[in-house]
């Protein structure tokens, strides 16, 4: 595949899955389990890190040990070793893509079921003997449930784009096909793959699978180091298609891949109309179309040229997941900016992949502007994007208490003293007080105030 050096993520995960350990308590956290004898294991990066690979090649290498030691051939008819599980059909078509490319050196079997296709056919392909098996819950379950698929001999189940099928409502689909592997976990392993953590898909991935071992990048929920953000500021008086249109146009004749986020179906073809008055010709991906549609949108995409370039116009629906093979997408623009975070996470890793450069425009309304700000100051930090929030009262709260502790890294802890000093002042001091303050007692009554000589004039 004319890969010549293992991506971080790649180097880290690789060892884990295969039994051999991780790199470090930095890059392995673990449950009640070692990362010598781990067999549930969470792999976290960012998108376009490499993750596919670093789950397959392992439990490839181990499908094919296991066959060397049996001195033989172990598929069997409906009876895979290796079950890869994704949330949409496109992911598992990539997926597919990568296995075969893999089969041919390394000589083992895989297939793909998911919705849309043939059921005869599955069915028909399933009764021979099969190594792989990559699909999408549903069709999995189905298929197991007609008796045309056993996981009693599964060894490996992996959950690719695992935040997406638990929260997509995938959740029982799932348990369906862990419940074999948790009933008997001997010798089994279960991966679980994400591009983002966030603490509630933990909880959830806790609870299904104790002793899960996380093994991530520091990268992530950080921006890519080739990765450029920018802000717009757009009040209600700015013209956001025409500010679109002053941004796209230009690059879009130079032959850019420009992908344009929106949040709904309506801004969606909105945006395409205005795209099409400018000549700029788009394809579109969204849940309104079919899997079909949207497959070929995906193929026109990274086919056209710079002579008949295209622009993507898309929901959140073409931000997870899918990659983009050999092409590298140029500039993502959010039209619309994404609800929270991690839909922003997500959006901008459909640039700057594997290394390579990108930037991502934000048209930023008022409504956006602390989540945008939040996001903003993030990434100049170089902290971690996860966290920001779109709550003016959170904002605000984190804003003083980081001047705060600017104050006390400027006074080397001059400030803190003095605050501490204040509150912890003994019963009927005035130290620290000021004003009216300073003739109140610490029971909220007032203190007599003593008299002053009379000022000429007959004051104080």
């Amino acid at each position: 595949m004319e890969i010549t050096e293992p991506t971080e993520i790649q180097s880290r995960a690789i060892r884990v899955v295969s039994g051999r350990g991780g790199g470090g308590p930095e890059e392995v956290s673990t449950g009640s389990a070692t990362a010598a004898t781990a067999t549930n294991v969470f792999i976290a990066s960012h998108t376009g890190s490499g993750k596919t690979l670093a789950y397959l090649l392992p439990v490839i290498q181990s499908l094919k040990l296991a066959e060397e030691r049996a001195g033989e051939r172990l598929a069997k008819p409906r009876r895979p070793k290796v079950v890869v599980a994704c949330p949409t059909r496109e992911l598992a078509e990539q997926v597919e893509e990568v296995t075969k490319s893999l089969s041919h050196s390394a000589k083992f079997s895989s297939y793909l079921v998911v919705g849309g296709r043939s059921y005869g056919t599955q069915r028909q392909r399933l009764d021979a003997p099969i190594d792989v098996v990559i699909g999408t819950p549903g069709r999995l379950v189905k298929h197991v449930e007609q008796g045309n698929l056993y996981l009693g001999n599964v060894d490996a189940m992996i959950l690719d784009e695992a935040d997406t099928l638990f929260e997509a409502g995938f959740g029982d689909e799932v348990k369906r096909l862990l419940r074999p592997l948790k009933a008997r976990p001997e010798g089994k392993t279960c991966v679980l793959v994400s591009a983002t953590m966030p603490d509630r898909l933990r909880k959830l991935v806790d609870d299904e699978l104790p002793g899960l071992e996380y093994v991530r990048t520091e990268t992530l929920h950080r921006s890519a180091p080739g990765l450029k953000h920018r802000f717009v500021d757009c009040p209600g008086d700015v013209d956001k298609m025409s500010v679109l249109e002053q941004i796209v146009a230009p690059e879009h004749k130079s032959g850019k891949k420009i992908m344009i986020f929106c949040n709904t179906l309506p801004s969606c073809v909105a945006v395409e109309r205005t795209m099409a008055e400018a000549d700029i010709a788009t394809t579109q991906y969204h849940g309104d179309m079919t899997s079909d549609a949207r497959a070929e949108s995906m193929r026109d995409f990274i086919s056209a040229t710079s002579r008949d370039n295209l622009t993507m116009v898309c929901t959140d629906l073409a931000a997870r997941g899918l990659d983009f093979g050999r092409i590298k997408v140029d500039h993502v623009i959010n039209f619309d900016f994404p609800m929270n975070a991690l839909d922003y996470i997500h959006r901008s890793g459909r640039t700057a992949r594997a290394g390579a450069g990108g930037k991502v425009t934000n048209l930023v309304a008022k409504k956006d502007r602390i989540l945008a700000g939040e996001i903003d100051s993030a990434v100049k930090l170089g902290l971690p994007i996860d966290n920001a929030t779109s709550s003016r009262a959170v904002s605000e709260a984190r804003k003083k208490k980081a001047l705060a502790d600017a104050r006390d890294r400027r006074s080397g802890g001059a400030s803190r003293v003095k605050r501490a000093s204040v509150r912890d002042a003994p019963r009927g001091s005035n130290r620290g007080r000021r004003g009216a303050a300073r003739f109140e007692t610490n029971d909220g009554s007032a203190k007599k105030q003593g008299s002053r000589p009379r000022r000429p004039g007959g004051r104080r």
